[in-house]
């Protein structure tokens, strides 16, 4: 009897959805999520929120009006999301879709099939109100899997901005992967209450464990903020690509959700994409 060995299976592609909005700082969520969907190998996924039908608002086209209507309208921002991500990434595997529903429950949908979600913040504004206005990091929070706030230049080539947390290893592990898939350095940022010998132990220990799982990943040099306000671990990572911090994630949907200052106030300053890891 002839044995025949199946073939390995294949690892699956990981997929970035973006969530695509009427604002600037969308395109700039879609161009971030291009460039980093083809440095990881990955598939990028183009998702709108369509509220309309919700609030019992007519989408259907005007008559005698050719592409009229919401529902057009929101064909046309996927429609022109898709060719901002074409731009420079011609052969990146794209899939897109309108979902019907408030924008936050529509991406934490999303997010059990994404490796992460990519959405655009500019500081207090429209978008970022979705992270950190009324509903306190409702998508950061109850995400089942990282998420993305697409601020300032998408096309940075400095290190890995990584903010030290005391018990959440899974930043570090996930600055590793984003530092080796972009073939950068880490710059590992410290809180103010750190001392010089205190931050030289943290910057060993990491270093040390980076080196067992990513021996091709520098952690260059740890950075102490200036004060204990979160706006100084900013200006601490400057130069950075991103920042990746910890994010504390809500368990159960009845659970309140309420925003941990320090990183409200990093997404609120934060001059680079800021990565919200899940524990």
């Amino acid at each position: 009897m002839t044995h025949v060995t199946p073939p390995a299976p294949q690892n699956t592609p990981p997929m970035i959805t973006v969530g695509v909005f009427d604002a600037d700082e969308s395109d700039l969520a879609v161009q971030w999520a291009a460039r980093h969907a083809e440095r990881v190998g990955g598939t990028l996924h183009l998702i709108h929120a369509f509220v309309w039908t919700e609030l019992d608002v007519n989408t259907d086209p005007i008559p005698g009006m050719t592409g009229s209507g919401i529902r057009n309208a929101a064909h046309s921002l996927i429609k022109d999301a898709l060719a901002i991500a074409r731009e420079g990434h011609p052969d990146l595997p794209i899939t897109s879709e309108i979902v019907d529903g408030n924008a936050v429950p529509v991406l934490v949908e999303a997010s059990s099939d994404s490796d992460v979600i990519v959405v655009g913040g500019r500081g207090m504004g429209r978008l970022l109100t979705l992270i950190v206005g009324s509903k306190s990091l409702a998508l950061a929070a109850r995400s089942h899997c990282p998420v993305v706030v697409v601020r300032g230049m998408v096309d940075s080539d400095g290190p890995i901005g990584l903010v030290h947390h005391e018990s959440a290893t899974e930043v570090v592990t996930r600055a590793a992967d984003l530092a080796s898939a972009y073939r950068q350095d880490i710059q590992l940022i410290v809180r103010a209450e750190t001392t010089p010998e205190q931050a030289q132990e943290i910057l060993a220990r990491t270093s040390e464990r980076i080196a067992l799982s990513h021996p091709n990943v520098y952690v260059r040099d740890v950075s102490v903020a200036a004060t204990g306000s979160a706006k100084e671990l900013v200006h601490a990572s400057e130069g950075a690509s991103m920042i990746v911090v910890a994010g504390d994630r809500v368990h159960g949907p009845d659970k309140p959700v309420s925003a941990p200052r320090q990183l409200v106030t990093v997404l609120r300053y934060a001059n680079t994409p800021v990565w919200i890891e899940r524990d």
